[in-house]
């Protein structure tokens, strides 16, 4: 009997891979969890990194999408708040490949943010100019697939990217400023939902509002 039951045995046991595997997953979940969650503070920035540095671990960012869609961010306000400031970061700091695989969720952001776009006061406004900078982002990337998240170039590089061209560096300035208009915009949005009395600088409140 005991000879019947051993296939069965060796068929449950996981691989080295699949363990390590399993252990990322849950800790880039706890992490990102804790980054994303409903308290109306500023992000703690040892998570934020946990989950950059774990795109560089998969070099992809399918583990960070899988881990977000499961957050209430329809639902919570500052959970939403939070997705936005968290995405845009691992947009900027993380994996290359981050910006083509959040290409993918494109829609998901535009849809969240016409969402959060009904309420009239609060973080709804400002969730909405947040999607809308990050879809601008990712459609910059999309036309300029050589500019890092980051946008740091050397003039070698820039020079490249241009190729000697006035017609495409006048293009990418363009585009440039578009993508500038929307961080202004968000800039704006922001302090003009502070309050002296409630939300400021000083208050917790407030420096979950400042802290993109």
């Amino acid at each position: 009997m005991s000879s019947l039951s051993l296939p069965r045995v060796l068929q449950q046991r996981k691989s080295s891979l699949e363990i390590e595997r399993e252990h990322f997953e849950k800790f880039q979940s706890a992490s990102i969890g804790k980054a994303i969650n409903q308290h109306e503070s500023p992000v703690k920035e040892k998570h934020i990194r946990s989950a950059i540095l774990g795109t560089f671990h998969e070099k992809c960012a399918e583990t960070f999408w899988k881990c977000v869609l499961q957050l209430p961010i329809l639902d919570n306000r500052i959970v939403a708040w939070k997705f936005c400031h968290v995405l845009h970061k691992v947009l900027r700091e993380g994996h290359p490949q981050v910006i083509s695989n959040s290409l993918l969720y494109r829609s998901k952001i535009e849809d969240l943010g016409k969402l959060w776009g009904h309420l009239r006061e609060g973080y709804g406004k400002l969730i909405q100019h947040y999607c809308q900078l990050l879809c601008a982002k990712l459609d910059f990337h999309h036309r300029n697939p050589r500019f890092p998240g980051n946008l740091n170039l050397s003039k070698d590089e820039l020079e490249s990217i241009g190729d000697n061209d006035i017609n495409n560096y006048f293009q990418m300035s363009v585009e440039m400023f578009d993508y500038m208009d929307e961080i202004l915009a968000l800039q704006s949005a922001i302090f003009g939902s502070l309050d002296m009395s409630r939300s400021n600088s000083m208050t917790s409140s407030g420096q979950c509002r400042l802290a993109p």
